[in-house]
């Protein structure tokens, strides 16, 4: 049978928004739930299901379609996709009100990530999945681990809570075309966008990042960069490729920012990264070396869920061949969380006008990468202890004092490569870090403050402006030290020959010469400013002085009018 997406019927998006008042308001829009005639309908009418996703609408549009025409919809009495509604939470308390409020009814959370889904486990709003069937089928067709990252989550009472239905990696897309006309290098590694050498001018932004608070996405990204080399150093890296970025506003923006070639680099969940390839032949996802997860997206029920035996069947749909064969949609781009999808999405070509056998090969090569590429160990209940605070970091310490920070990493980075640190760069850049580079709070405080920076508003508010009041002395106290002369270590290596005499058992006399290499370290002082050095290094005598007098009086005497400055 050949199934296309229907246009003929509404799907309703319930847009939520939490006030500072902490009420809940639906968009003027969308404040009903409407069938195909328009007729205004309780949520949970005509045996509606109802999903609370982070998905876009290609995606839910997409499975409801083929979640109403199979068997496994039709078990359940949905044979029509009007009867499914979907609500878009953009919040963490938008998403708990979502699954919480009997006047919302969602009966599925979907995607959205596993740090999201771990609070909503930690806060008691997911129903364990104790269904002895589905309990069964879940374990015999989903991993519960790959490539090192869970793909099942369980409570303290070994009770499975959510399951991944894709999984993702992170990592950045490159615009070749934009890098080689800006000669940067191509970059590999976290460290190489942070290098000084990705700068070029302090009009040109040549990364675009995203505002952690804003992209769910995005500060995983920020999150592995800070267990990767750990709360200091991760933070200095961080820091270091914000002063070669411009700061968007989510994932969305910062993946169209490379598509389109406003910056050389972005930062990018894999999908996107396909989707920018997909957009612009230039575009290259690059997963950094040894420095990347696997992530699950996943699927879960409502503790209170109003239609159970509707949630169970779409969450066994979504998982099922079937359903993880539309991830391979070539307008979505996922990698499934079953290797059997793409053999299921190769029986669609043909009909299915969006499943395309050039792009299932792209995608499954993408796979193959993933798991291939060796991650970091990546600690779920590290994140999550200090996710919120992390976030408003980002934004109090780069976001909303990005000019100032792009002022201070501008001064650096062009001494830098100009030389101006010579003859220890790094030894340089190294000192200047231990000033721009450090985070207002340390791991352990951040853990301390987390949950208070998602509850009280007002603390949160106070916790921000400290925050930017700290992060602007820094950055102008490293600007202002690039001038200061500075301290650097040489070593120097000597190969030295020893001879040793020794008499061996029958009298004889043995000689044995052999090397040995010394190292000796010497710290000395920059005399003067790094970036004066070109003209105040220059001895100083009295010739100097002579010529400086009397050029004025010869150009004067030769007419030649110019401006002159010697010292």
């Amino acid at each position: 049978m050949k199934l296309s997406i229907q246009k003929n019927y509404i799907f309703m998006i319930f847009t939520f928004t939490l006030l500072t008042t902490s009420s809940f308001v639906f968009s003027a829009s969308s404040a009903t739930i409407v069938n195909e005639d328009n007729q205004n309908l309780a949520p949970n009418a005509l045996n509606d299901l109802v999903i609370a996703t982070r998905h876009d609408s290609t995606i839910y549009l997409k499975y409801a379609e083929y979640f109403a025409q199979s068997a496994l919809g039709a078990s359940v009495g949905i044979t029509s996709a009007n009867q499914i509604s979907f609500v878009a939470p953009t919040t963490y308390a938008a998403f708990e009100t979502a699954l919480t409020n009997p006047a919302i009814g969602a009966s599925v959370a979907w995607g959205g990530g596993p740090t999201l889904f771990n609070n909503l486990v930690a806060a008691d709003h997911l129903r364990s999945i104790n269904d002895t069937s589905l309990l069964n089928w879940i374990s015999a067709n989903v991993s519960d681990t790959i490539a090192g990252a869970e793909m099942k989550k369980y409570d303290e009472s070994n009770n499975l809570k959510w399951v991944a239905a894709a999984i993702s990696s992170f990592g950045f897309t490159v615009n070749n075309n934009t890098l080689q006309s800006r000669n940067l290098p191509f970059p590999t590694t976290w460290e190489d966008l942070a290098s000084p050498e990705f700068f070029t001018t302090a009009a040109q932004n040549n990364i675009a990042m995203g505002n952690a608070p804003d992209t769910t996405s995005n500060t995983r990204i920020y999150q592995i960069i800070l267990q990767k080399f750990g709360w200091e150093r991760g933070w200095e890296i961080i820091y270091s490729m914000a002063g070669n970025s411009q700061i968007y506003g989510g994932s969305v923006e910062t993946r169209a920012a490379v598509e389109r070639g406003d910056v050389a680099v972005s930062m990018t969940i894999d999908f996107y990264g396909v989707i920018a390839m997909n957009e612009n032949p230039d575009c290259q996802y690059v997963i950094p070396e040894g420095s990347s997860i696997v992530n699950g997206d996943p699927i879960a029920i409502s503790k209170n869920a109003p239609n159970l035996d509707a949630a169970r069947a779409f969450t066994k749909f979504v998982l099922s061949a079937e359903g993880q064969a539309l991830w391979l949609d070539n307008r979505i781009n996922r990698l499934p969380v079953r290797s059997d999808a793409f053999d299921a999405a190769r029986s669609l070509v043909g009909e299915d006008t969006y499943i395309v056998e050039s792009q299932v090969a792209l995608v499954e090569n993408l796979y193959t990468k993933t798991l291939e590429n060796e991650g970091i160990t990546f600690d779920e209940d590290l994140s999550l202890s200090l996710e919120e605070a992390m976030r408003y970091h980002f934004e109090a310490t780069i976001t909303n004092v990005h000019t100032t920070l792009r002022d201070s990493w501008s001064e650096i980075a062009l001494n830098y490569q100009g030389g101006a640190f010579d003859p220890a760069p790094d030894q340089r850049l190294d000192q200047l870090l231990d000033i721009y580079g450090v985070p207002a709070i340390n791991l352990t405080k951040a853990q301390e403050i987390n949950q208070q920076m998602i509850s009280d508003s007002t603390f949160r508010q106070e916790q921000q402006s400290a925050w930017e009041s700290y992060s602007i002395d820094k950055y102008n106290e490293a600007k202002e030290a690039v001038d200061d002369p500075f301290t650097y270590t040489t070593e120097t290596v000597e190969t030295t020959e020893t001879t040793i005499t020794t008499t061996d058992s029958q009298g004889n006399t043995v000689t044995t010469t052999s090397e040995v290499e010394v190292t000796s370290q010497v710290t000395e002082q920059t005399s003067v400013s790094a970036v004066e050095s070109s003209v105040e290094d220059v001895p100083f005598n009295i010739s100097w002085l002579l010529v400086g007098l009397a050029t004025p009086l010869l150009l004067n005497r030769l007419n030649i009018k110019k401006k002159v400055d010697i010292f």
